[in-house]
């Protein structure tokens, strides 16, 4: 049986429809669409500013080793011989006196300070060498005793601060306030009670402190910020860990909103334009959960190919000092991860799931990562999103492999673990959800399937359930009908 489809008129609004192409539909379109993106850039705005707005002030906990390496010294005073142990003294101040919800201090020895810098865990050290006390000891001397003013002047006495470049692109930031405030106790506490000792001993001896003597022990110690183990050759920015995750995640969240609409189109189940054109491809006659499966084979196949381009792209601009294979298995792992649950939601709320895609993977991703802004550095919020975001993770892998080594304690671990979680959850959920879709009849409609214009969403579903399945056939398969007619009970026509 054939029923003859009139067309309408040119610049008409038929009944047929629903559409009535007054001013009141116009603003009930627009009133939603404006809600949408207003929304959504709420959300963009607040995670992209707040968040990196005043990073000191949400520093919480920010780990940092102190090694105390002084072998102490002895100073001869009138009253007799005096110990002096002043990398233990600075050990102890900074400690008594440190604010603990910023920095997280660490006393440890040589050995797990290296550790903790090569695994990620520190973002710097502060070390007191062994002979600190000595020095120490030896310019009270030269300025107090007459054998010492004879001597040679000895060495400044000095406490070293390194920081890690390759731990964030602020830890640099991070110790150099901490040496800075280590400075200024030294000089305020230390150096006062230094110099007050040595007028003491300078009475003993019968000399007088001079001005020039006043000034060095004022400022006994200095404080000197290093770099440990600077960035691999061709690498000059410590934030390329989070670009590389960035086009990852692109690569899995894009390329699966590019995939879903091409094959969507291939499949009839929307229309192919090209230009101008507008091409309505007979519908498959497949189900929601075979049209899964196969976004989820391009995409499986896509992953090592973009991963390949990215690696072969890094070679080029001449990114080194990394394992090619552990980036490369570890790309596709976050590119098929992320490609999985694009499609798993896409599948699941239809075209609403392109706008969560986009909030989930990229507008709470990029702020949460914690490369542009450390992790201990995020407001509380951000730190638990992060914590699960697929951005966070990749960063975390990709600094791992690039900086340290592909250390699996340097978040390589965590972040393999939590990418297979999402990648896991999203081939469940897309069953589950397409198979329950399918069980509850509710197949992809056809080009012909259409519910009238303007009503409310429950009405569009009951209405949507009650058509029959029928195909607006072309002239080349539709039997015995035209060009145009809609077909009913045709096998070649249904879905």
């Amino acid at each position: 049986m054939s029923v003859e489809q009139s067309p309408p008129r040119p610049g008409s609004w038929g009944d047929e429809s629903g559409h009535r192409g007054d001013l009141r539909e116009f603003l009930s379109h627009a009133v939603g669409a404006v809600v949408v993106v207003c929304g959504l850039f709420f959300l963009l705005g607040y995670m992209y500013l707040d968040g990196t707005a005043d990073p000191q002030a949400n520093a919480r906990y920010l780990p940092v080793a102190v090694v105390n390496q002084d072998e102490g010294a002895t100073l001869d005073t009138p009253i007799g011989p005096r110990r002096m142990a002043v990398g233990q003294q600075i050990s102890d101040g900074l400690l008594h006196n440190n604010d603990w919800r910023t920095l997280r201090l660490h006393p440890v020895d040589a050995q797990a300070a290296e550790a903790g810098l090569r695994d990620g865990t520190y973002y710097g050290v502060v070390r007191m060498p062994a002979d600190l006390s000595r020095q120490v000891a030896g310019r009270i001397e030269s300025v107090t005793t007459e054998s010492g003013q004879r001597a040679d002047p000895p060495e400044p006495a000095r406490v070293v601060v390194e920081y890690s470049p390759r731990m964030s692109v602020v830890s640099g930031q991070v110790m150099y306030r901490l040496a800075d405030a280590l400075q200024d106790s030294l000089r305020e506490r230390m150096g006062t009670q230094i110099l007050d000792q040595a007028r003491l001993l300078a009475e003993a001896e019968q000399h007088t402190v001079g001005a020039a003597g006043e000034l060095v022990l004022r400022d006994p110690v200095r404080v000197e910020v290093t770099q440990w183990n600077p960035l691999p050759e061709g690498v000059s920015n410590a934030s390329l860990p989070l670009f590389y995750a960035l086009v990852v995640v692109l690569a899995g969240f894009t390329g699966a909103m590019v995939i879903s609409s091409l094959l969507d189109a291939r499949l009839g189940f929307i229309p192919l334009e090209v230009g101008p054109f507008a091409f309505n491809v007979h519908v498959a006659p497949i189900g929601r959960l075979h049209t899964l499966l196969r976004k989820w084979a391009v995409t499986i196949v896509t992953a090592p190919l973009v991963s390949g381009i990215y690696l072969g792209i890094a070679h080029v601009v001449g990114i080194t000092g990394f394992d090619p294979w552990a980036m490369f298995w570890f790309a596709v792992l976050g590119i098929a991860a992320v490609g999985i649950c694009a499609h798993t939601i896409i599948a699941a709320i239809g075209n609403a799931g392109l706008l969560v895609n986009l909030v989930v993977f990229v507008v709470l991703g990029i702020p949460t990562s914690g490369g542009a802004t450390p992790t201990h550095m995020l407001p509380p919020l951000f730190r638990a999103i992060g914590s699960v975001e697929p951005m966070h993770q990749a960063f975390l892998g990709l600094r791992a492999i690039m900086f340290f080594d592909s250390a699996w304690s340097a978040g390589l671990g965590h972040a393999v673990w939590v990418l297979g979680a999402w990648g896991v959850a999203g081939v469940v959920g897309g069953v589950l959800v397409t198979i329950a879709y399918d069980r509850m009849g509710l197949e992809r409609q056809a080009i012909a399937d259409r519910v009238r214009a303007n009503r409310r969403a429950a009405a569009m579903v009951g209405e949507l359930g009650s058509i029959r399945r029928v195909r607006i056939a072309d002239a080349a398969a539709a039997g015995g009908g035209e060009a145009g007619q809609i077909v009913e009970g045709d096998a070649t026509h249904r879905e």
